[in-house]
């Protein structure tokens, strides 16, 4: 016959005394953590805003705008506040910055240096005169800037109310743009583009330099997705397009018609204006 086991008195005890000590032991722990964490919180409240919040902005974007964004003004506290997700949310909000960049100083100071967008063309619509204030950088995102860039280049859509700030340009509005910026090399800074219309299917419709003459370019996948191969292309077709600029019937051409981009592309010059 099996004996049955017997508990003695004191265990029970000791096991009771034993819980109680670890909870007065995590108790003990938490106060001190919460003593210690309103310790650290004091330290990260911004009572001095000039020497404890450094922000370097630019022109579109000053300084108290970034602050307002970020939540930061005297009594705010630092610890409190989530940096990375007000990072992208400002630049969410304001397509005008390219990057903000924030370096915490623990405990109570932070430094933020934003860096904006450079217009690169003016976007416009076609067949309008009203300015739309709406430009895009050379990575193609659309913004909304108006001074400085009365000289720039300009893009014209076809329809209203075009490529909207924030959003990136695609299709012909992007081959547009990758246009512009091949021809800011050095190697074709001849041929001078005051605007490109983007309105036709077929081709890209650019006006030249203090002549006004017409431009009818194409090039491989000028209207898709940029690539290696179609930005190859390009440059094919802008090195013809210059070397016949510079031939006996540059100065009498009035339309250049540089869309057939076959690797033995011919760029046809037009004396009598002609533009079909």
């Amino acid at each position: 016959m099996k004996a049955n086991k017997v508990e003695r008195p004191g265990r029970g005890r000791a096991l009771a005394f034993a819980a109680l000590a670890l909870a007065l032991v995590a108790a003990g722990t938490l106060l001190g953590y919460e003593k210690l964490r309103a310790i650290w919180l004091e330290q990260c409240v911004i009572e001095d805003f000039e020497n404890q919040v450094s922000i370097e902005s630019g022109t579109m974007v000053k300084a108290d705008v970034i602050a307002e964004e970020f939540g930061l003004r005297p009594g705010a506290n630092l610890a409190l506040i989530d940096f990375a997700a007000k990072r992208e949310a400002v630049l969410h909000k304001i397509p005008n910055l390219r990057s903000i960049s924030i370096v915490r100083h623990m405990p109570g100071r932070v430094s933020i240096v934003t860096e904006e967008r450079t217009p690169a063309a003016r976007m416009e619509m076609r067949g309008s005169r009203t300015v739309s204030g709406r430009v895009a950088d050379a990575e193609g995102v659309v913004f909304m800037c108006q001074r400085g860039t009365r000289l720039l280049p300009v893009v014209r859509e076809p329809s209203a109310p075009g490529t909207p700030p924030g959003a990136k340009l695609s299709g012909r509005a992007r081959a547009a743009l990758e246009l512009l910026e091949a021809c800011r090399d050095g190697e074709f800074q001849d041929i001078s583009i005051l605007e490109v219309d983007v309105s036709s299917p077929d081709y890209l419709l650019a006006t030249l330099g203090a002549s006004y003459s017409k431009l009818k370019i194409a090039w491989e996948g000028w209207d898709g997705t940029s690539t290696a191969a179609s930005r190859t292309s390009l440059r094919r077709q802008l090195t013809h397009l210059a070397h016949a600029m510079h031939s006996s019937l540059g100065d009498a051409a009035v339309v250049w018609n540089a869309t057939d981009y076959s690797k033995k592309g011919r760029i046809y010059a037009d004396t009598k204006g002609a533009l079909k």
